[in-house]
């Protein structure tokens, strides 16, 4: 049996701007159109890790509250672009304690990755 959840995020100049106020990341390449062209992009790129940070609040919800979860990992396959809508999916097949995430925008997919999740003790 496997079991999905997804939430489609759109990653706006907004949501960007205090991404990079709380994590101190202001690298100009995810506001400033000129700065993300000089490095061969079309536009500004969302932060990586707040696209991770989406993909893990999937992960936790799929876990649930009785896991933790003690490794994640995504592989970044695509820009996404500052102002784009991405499509995160998490999938836990129940054959491991793996949860599958996959990420697309724009009909592409822009990153791939997995979480290991545990069960908590629960004392009586």
């Amino acid at each position: 049996m496997c079991v999905r959840v997804d939430r489609t995020v759109r990653l706006t100049e907004e949501i960007v701007r205090k991404y990079a106020f709380l994590s101190g990341d202001d690298n100009p390449i995810h506001q400033d159109s000129q700065e993300a062209q000089k490095y061969m992009f079309q536009r500004p790129i969302a932060h990586g890790m707040l696209v991770m940070g989406f993909g893990a609040e999937l992960v936790t919800a799929l876990a649930g509250e009785h896991c933790s979860v003690s490794e994640y990992e995504m592989n970044f396959l695509r820009p996404v672009f500052v102002n784009d809508s991405v499509q995160l999916i998490a999938e836990d097949r129940n054959d491991s304690n793996w949860i599958e995430i996959r990420g697309i925008a724009n009909g592409e997919k822009v990153v791939k990755g997995r979480a290991r999740y545990r069960r908590k003790l629960r004392l009586l």
